[in-house]
């Protein structure tokens, strides 16, 4: 008997009060009441058309003349990063016999960046000085297997 009491005792006691407590200390699923997470928010970078003041003003000296001739890119042009994957941003163009801390960045596959000088030939590529979230630095236009890496917006 006194097991049987012990068991309605416990029944009672899950069934009746816990789940109010549980709603009160808002521990568990709530009747009526369920969890939907919320979608990630990436923020997006966007640039505005035409290099700033700041940005042209701040550009480190010694940088190369831009190159004469039709190029794909002219200064205030938005590219994209159209790699696959993300693409290095140095602090000189090429990319032969560069110690690691030449890498800047890495920038991300969909990136716009704001072209503020160049190009550069350096390698067999051509680089582009370009100012992204804030860091300016070198990106190549290809790869050197002729892969695009930058493209108009």
């Amino acid at each position: 008997m006194s097991i049987l009491l012990a068991g309605s005792i416990v029944c009672t006691v899950t069934t009746v009060f816990l789940p109010k407590v549980a709603e009160t200390l808002n521990i568990g699923a709530a009747p009526n009441r369920s969890w939907t997470p919320q979608p990630t928010i990436t923020p997006t970078f966007t640039p505005s058309p035409t290099p700033t003041s700041s940005q042209t003003e701040n550009l480190p000296p010694g940088l190369p003349t831009p190159l004469p001739g039709n190029w794909t890119f002219k200064p205030g042009d938005i590219a994209v990063n159209v790699n696959e994957g993300p693409v290095n941003m140095r602090r000189s163009p090429g990319y032969k016999n560069k110690p690691v801390s030449d890498r800047i960045t890495l920038i991300p596959h969909g990136a716009r960046v704001i072209i503020l000088t160049g190009p550069a030939q350096a390698d067999n590529l051509t680089w582009w000085y370009v100012d992204w979230n804030g860091k300016q630095g070198w990106v190549a236009e290809h790869r050197a297997s002729g892969a695009p890496l930058l493209g108009k917006e």
